[in-house]
């Protein structure tokens, strides 16, 4: 009897030496109570930036320990135009970071052996005045949409997801600006397989529409941002800025 209980006593030695090695330290609690590594924080706030985790729920946050993000080949790129300010619409993006004064649009993306996770933001630099039905989105080239995660806008006011999405030929979702509140970002995430290119966009709303008028547009490589093409009452709504891209 003797000789169990020392072999009992040993087992949880070990086990305990084992949990202090290996255990993690909480470097940050979000909002939503989620308790992150500092390399998760640091992850997600380079990836998706710097409001995510506090927007995160613990369905995103399991995902994303689920996807094995943290492990994933990260790609963000930067290019700001030489003279900020809106180009001809519909131009090739050829980038995957375009700024004006006013807003900066970004892609980025995390890949895996079978698949990437997509992040796609807009940053405003200033407080727009029109604040209406604004569209972001990818055209897809040669890969297949797997998913479509979630697209916010997060502002001083608060945070808002939306899915008024179209799925032909890639995704778009029209977001609705608030109509009070400063530091606007708008932030779409989504999956694809591998092998082709993503082309991103965001338009914005130049005046007063509507939802339904937001949705009067196709996923077209001949469209506002290689994204964007509009028809109907959305013509001549949306501010043509130039779109980004990246492969994956």
């Amino acid at each position: 009897m003797k000789k169990i209980v020392m072999l009992f006593l040993t087992v949880i030695c070990i086990f305990g030496i084992t949990k202090n090695v290996y255990a993690e330290e909480v470097y940050y609690t979000t909002q939503n109570g989620i308790e992150l590594t500092r390399e998760e924080y640091e992850f997600l706030t380079t990836f998706y930036g710097e409001e995510y985790p506090d927007i995160m729920t613990q369905a995103m946050y399991n995902e994303f320990v689920e996807d094995d993000l943290i492990n994933s080949d990260v790609l963000i790129k930067t290019y700001t135009e030489p003279q900020p300010g809106l180009l001809n619409p519909g131009i090739d993006p050829a980038s995957t970071s375009h700024s004006t004064p006013y807003k900066t649009v970004q892609i980025g993306r995390a890949c895996l052996p079978t698949y990437c996770m997509m992040s796609l933001k807009n940053t405003w630099h200033v407080s727009p005045s029109i604040r209406s039905w604004d569209n972001i989105g990818a055209y897809l080239d040669g890969v297949n949409l797997i998913q479509h995660n979630d697209t916010y806008v997060s502002s001083t006011a608060g945070n808002t997801f939306y899915s008024n999405l179209n799925t032909t030929n890639g995704v778009g979702n029209s977001v609705k600006l608030p109509d009070t509140g400063e530091d606007i970002i708008i932030n779409m995430s989504f999956k694809v397989s591998r092998g082709g290119t993503v082309y991103g966009s965001y338009q914005h709303a130049m005046q007063n529409t509507t939802l339904a008028n937001s949705q009067n547009y196709d996923i077209s490589i001949g469209g506002y941002g290689a994204v964007f093409l509009y028809y109907g009452n959305a013509i001549g709504i949306y501010d043509g800025m130039n779109g980004v891209d990246i492969d994956v």
